[in-house]
């Protein structure tokens, strides 16, 4: 099947620079790390094919991706004192957090892709441009196209158009696959990372709630890669302020930038990280230009093709100011439409009955989520279109996407709340 062939292949594919960044990753981090960074050499790859004018073939973009995964086997990094995997010990809970996995893999793979946004969005640019063989700019500025939201980052659709290379021709009938393998991959870091901070149990316990979020349901949408990037990014850059982790803030700056050519909420999300370290750790922003990095090609790419963007079109802060006085039916709107009103309730709860000390010591993740809140809010003031129809339209999800990293933080202040002699004893770990 091709898009099983796909996946083994950016995995593979991905192994080798996640080493690169890091020779100490292994197991659980390793395995979600190395198909993240897979997807993303697939989407650089292809990107630079189509700005130097080469067509795709399944031959040359897989041919210079193994290249790149070649060099970067080469590299000869030192790893850092701690590993990923030594203090990995696996529970019984682990099971049901497999379970969970196949149970979404039935889901997602029932039918063909389902999703109103696939098919006019994801699914519908990715082939375009596998019939034109390159990103057709051409569909991306007609006016006519509008709907299919141009401005949105390409690293989704040319995964997609990846595994239609592999499979020598368009077939979308398990394209959900990729869908549950960027949620697995964010599962197997947060196991991983979990590991080095609590005991096995606890370890388990957070992956497995964490499935809750991290296994999107929206099957073809770039949801799924928008929560495996900004919550594998978010995760290694707390770690980065938390525990000194320098392969951490390297990941961390990597996967944020991944996050900001997957959908435009990565870009604000890059924006809040930094706002964020400005109030934690300053010394770290600077760290973060992989990041910017990874984004300016494509916003340079979108410049110069005049990409159309809805919210540029009259006065943004016109609107938004003229709707402050709506800031209560807007309000109302916002709880209404917020997926999962329990969970959220069940981590507020949390949050506030854990020692102030200990939250504390999680400012960076706490900030980083509130600024990224400010700025969903902020477009729904802003939006040209009607504003009950966009916060019922996009909310849902938006409050998905940063929703893995939050639920982690919560998890291990309990642990360490009411474990505090081991969670500690983790916690001092370089």
């Amino acid at each position: 099947m091709a898009v099983i062939a796909a996946i083994a292949t950016t995995l593979v594919l991905g192994i080798p620079v996640a080493l690169a960044i890091d020779r100490s990753a292994r197991g659980p981090i390793l395995l979600g790390l190395g198909y993240l960074y897979g997807t993303g050499v697939i989407y650089t790859v292809m990107l630079m094919l189509a700005i130097i004018g080469v067509h795709w073939s399944a031959l040359n973009v897989t041919a210079i991706a193994l290249l790149i995964a070649i060099a970067c086997i080469a590299i000869k990094k030192r790893p850092t004192q701690h590993s990923a995997l030594s203090t990995q010990h696996f529970s019984w809970l682990d099971l049901a957090t497999v379970t969970t996995a196949i149970a979404c893999v039935s889901y997602a793979t029932i039918a063909r892709v389902w999703e109103w946004d696939f098919w006019a969005i994801w699914g519908l640019k990715a082939r375009v441009f596998l019939e034109a063989g390159t990103i057709d700019w051409r569909f991306l500025e007609s006016r006519w196209n509008e709907f299919a939201h141009p401005d949105y980052p390409l690293l989704l659709p040319l995964n997609y158009v990846y595994g239609a290379l592999l499979g020598g021709g368009w077939d979308d009938r398990w394209l959900g696959l990729i869908t549950i393998a960027y949620g697995i991959s964010l599962l197997l870091i947060v196991r991983g990372m979990a590991a080095l901070e609590v005991k096995p149990s606890f370890a388990a316990a957070i992956a497995f709630a964490a499935s809750v979020f991290a296994l999107s349901h929206y099957i073809g949408m770039a949801e799924a890669p928008v929560i495996a990037f900004a919550g594998g990014g978010l995760l290694f850059a707390r770690r980065a302020v938390s525990f000194g982790d320098a392969a951490a803030m390297r990941h961390g700056a990597l996967l944020l930038g991944l996050a900001a050519v997957t959908k435009n909420e990565g870009i604000a999300l890059v924006a809040a990280v930094v706002v964020a370290l400005a109030f934690t750790n300053r010394r770290l922003i600077p760290r973060l230009w992989p990041a910017f990095a990874i984004l300016l090609p494509w916003l340079i790419l979108r410049a110069d093709h005049r990409v159309a963007t809805d919210l540029a079109r009259g006065s943004f802060f016109q609107r938004a100011f003229e709707r402050v006085a709506d800031i209560i039916p807007i309000t109302s709107m916002l709880l209404q439409h917020l997926a999962r009103p329990l969970s959220w309730l069940a981590i507020l709860v949390a949050i506030m009955v854990v020692p102030r000390e200990i939250r504390a010591r999680e400012r960076f993740a706490f900030v980083a989520f509130a600024v990224q809140l400010v700025f969903y809010v902020a477009v729904y003031f802003g939006t040209p279109n009607g504003v009950e129809w966009h916060i019922a339209t996009s909310w849902p999800r938006l409050t998905l996407q940063l929703a893995t990293p939050l639920l982690y933080v919560v998890m291990v202040m309990l642990a360490r709340t009411y474990d505090s002699g081991h969670a500690e004893a983790r916690s001092e770990q370089p």
